[in-house]
């Protein structure tokens, strides 16, 4: 595998295919590094887990421009589309458990893994809880995926958060200090969809006050929300 190949660089922020920046902190590394790791894996499998707002939808569409892999859904799998999913060699499956950790299609899981297992093929699976939390009745499926590797992406931190919240405003070609961005990083739910609230938010007043974007500014947005 190239540099070119690669999720990352030794940069913290790189330009993902071409597409949007991915930036990578401590809360998402072991992550990224895993899936840079394709097709090297230890086997067929890796479980990929972390709460809302994570990132983690993020990263699987990277993944998947990287591989060519097919993402679905729960859904989206039943006994007719496994043979069609396997044959494309590489599956991302998102949500890959319920919130409450059921999986609601076991038997076409348990076949798509075992035909993407006999064919060279992979199998990204995601899911917001570990997969020691989710309740896998049938046996042989269940020790499948326990013999899978696991990783974990964590909220953002402050860093990511700072860093996705300056690229949102330099997107909107506005330029924050950095003493915003960390008293925003401080007072928001700690979420990407969080972030590009605040930003919108705080642009928008900002726009309609005809007043640059300040702390105090921040401040007051917060409150009116």
């Amino acid at each position: 595998m190239t540099a070119a190949d690669q999720l990352t660089l030794d940069l913290s922020v790189r330009q993902a295919q071409g597409r949007a920046d991915f930036l990578v902190t401590g809360s998402n590394a072991d992550a990224v590094a895993w899936l840079d790791k394709w097709p090297d894996w230890p086997g067929h499998a890796l479980c990929l887990y972390g709460p809302k707002g994570s990132g983690k939808s993020h990263l699987l569409n990277l993944w998947c421009m990287r591989t060519n892999a097919r993402r679905i859904t729960l859904e989206e799998l039943n006994g007719a589309s496994v043979p069609e999913l396997a044959a494309h060699g590489t599956v991302a499956l998102d949500d890959a458990v319920t919130p409450q950790g059921i999986i609601t299609a076991m038997e076409p899981l348990l076949h798509l893994y075992n035909l993407l297992r006999e064919q060279g093929g992979y199998l990204l699976l995601a899911a917001r809880r570990p997969p020691r939390q989710w309740q896998v009745p049938l046996a042989d499926l269940r020790s499948r995926l326990r013999a899978a590797p696991v990783v974990g992406i964590q909220v953002p931190d402050d860093q990511l958060l700072m860093a996705v919240m300056a690229k949102m405003f330099a997107d909107r070609q506005v330029r924050v200090g950095s003493g915003v961005l960390s008293y925003l990083a401080n007072r928001i739910e700690r979420s990407f969809a969080a972030a590009e609230a605040a930003v919108i938010n705080l642009d928008r007043t900002s726009l309609s006050g005809q007043r640059p974007i300040t702390v105090p500014l921040a401040r007051a947005t917060i409150r009116s929300v």
